[in-house]
């Protein structure tokens, strides 16, 4: 292209198609403002009617296996009662009054779990199963965890 005020016209269209090339090679670029805005949103904690229920640590080796229980591949299909995420938080207790006291705490976990947003009721059951909201932010949060906090040596958390 020759220099003058004739071609500008031409640096106007070379200078925009080059521009709309990056733009569109940004929109690829993944944003991690909404996940970080996800985890602090369940990190604080939530009012629902009179009762305020607290927020999840996503660093916490406890929160990380509720969350591991209920995102389990087996629970996709047909959900998950609290059952099925106490045979995986707890062992098993050898007492009634042992499995009512686990299934209460369960039952409080998977309430706050609920009041976050994560987890959804199925009707006329005792299921429950991972909200669209639910799936994307705890399963990001399991890989950070497993990224970032398993020895890759020793498959143990450092």
């Amino acid at each position: 292209m020759a220099k003058g005020v004739a071609n500008l016209y031409r640096y106007v269209e070379v200078s925009r198609t080059a521009n709309e090339r990056y733009l569109d090679a940004l929109a690829v670029v993944d944003d991690p403002t909404p996940a970080h805005r996800q985890i602090r949103a369940i990190a604080q904690p939530v009012r629902h009617g009179n009762r305020s229920y607290r927020g999840f640590n996503p660093a916490s080796a406890d929160d990380i296996r509720l969350f591991a229980a209920v995102m389990r591949g087996e629970h996709l299909l047909h959900g998950f009662t609290n059952a099925d995420v106490r045979l995986q938080l707890f062992a098993s207790a050898r007492t009634l009054p042992d499995r009512r006291r686990q299934a209460a705490g369960v039952s409080r976990l998977l309430k706050r779990l609920h009041v976050h947003g994560l987890i959804a009721k199925i009707q006329r059951s005792r299921r429950w199963r991972v909200t669209a909201k639910g799936h994307s932010l705890l399963s990001r949060l399991l890989l950070l965890h497993h990224e970032d906090y398993i020895d890759p040596r020793h498959g143990q958390a450092a």
